[in-house]
């Protein structure tokens, strides 16, 4: 089945909402409003700190379907998730920067220092099955609705490139969520080939210890800019608590050990 033929006569309508756009004050009755409507309503976890939009209390009132998150730590491991709010078109901290900006590296040196560290290929390696064994164990609770621990590691033990981010798989991985919808919706057995280029590319850093400076932060940005929107958003916070987040980050604990010098 192609692309442009997926909805034709099977679904009245779709609803597509990030959980992460929505502001408790002004979203709510409105998103509650959606969701009584659906049918179907599948969704990936989201944690207590989402208040009413959080998978805890939405389960309360909606018989809801929990997908797999699907995130890599292994893929650009310096792009991570920061605790509190950053910029809407940031998405990401660079966490490779922070290193950088906690060890006073200047911000006119971020460019030629990027690129000097090296990841640990063995504790890439045991972050990879750990994470596999995450998906299997919430599978056999029965907090998802398919098992996806086998072709998480497949897919990210041939090419962790496979994720372009942490949360941004590529079109096959995509596929595998398309393919759930379809058999708990309709009962429909169907593969999909998701054609083109891959539907959430649109956020992508550099490969440490490339060389390349392409960066792309929903935009053609370049590492030198992006280092700028960084090191402004770390001059925001607190030095402690960016200190905490670097050393808990996939970033820190995936670097060889002689790199790990906080």
């Amino acid at each position: 089945m192609n692309v442009s033929g997926l909805h034709e006569g099977k679904f009245d309508g779709i609803f597509n909402m990030p959980i992460y756009k929505l502001n408790e004050n002004n979203d709510f009755i409105n998103f509650y409003h959606e969701l009584e409507q659906c049918d179907f309503i599948f969704m990936q976890h989201h944690a207590e700190k989402w208040g009413p939009f959080s998978t805890a209390a939405l389960s309360q009132f909606f018989d809801i379907t929990m997908l797999p998150t699907m995130e890599s730590r292994i893929s650009t491991p310096q792009l991570g998730y920061y605790k509190d709010k950053i910029p809407d078109f940031m998405v990401y901290v660079d966490y490779r920067m922070l290193h950088l900006y906690l060890t006073n590296v200047g911000i006119q040196n971020v460019v030629e220092a990027y690129h000097s560290v090296r990841f640990s290929s063995e504790k890439q390696t045991t972050m990879l099955k750990e994470d596999a064994l995450k998906y299997r164990t919430l599978f056999q609770q029965g907090k998802l609705y398919f098992d996806y621990s086998e072709e998480y590691f497949r897919t990210l033990s041939a090419n962790a490139d496979c994720y372009s981010t942490v949360s941004h798989p590529d079109n096959y991985n995509l596929s595998l969520l398309l393919q759930v919808i379809y058999h708990k919706s309709l009962g429909i057995n169907e593969s999909f080939d998701l054609q083109g280029n891959d539907l959430l590319k649109n956020y992508v850093a550099p490969k440490i210890g490339s060389g390349d400076n392409a960066y792309h932060m929903m935009r053609p940005t370049g590492l030198a800019l992006a280092g700028k929107i960084n090191y402004a958003f770390f001059d925001s916070q607190n030095r402690h608590a960016l200190k905490q987040a670097l050393v808990n980050s996939s970033y820190y604990i995936s670097l060889e050990d002689r790199y790990q010098n906080l």
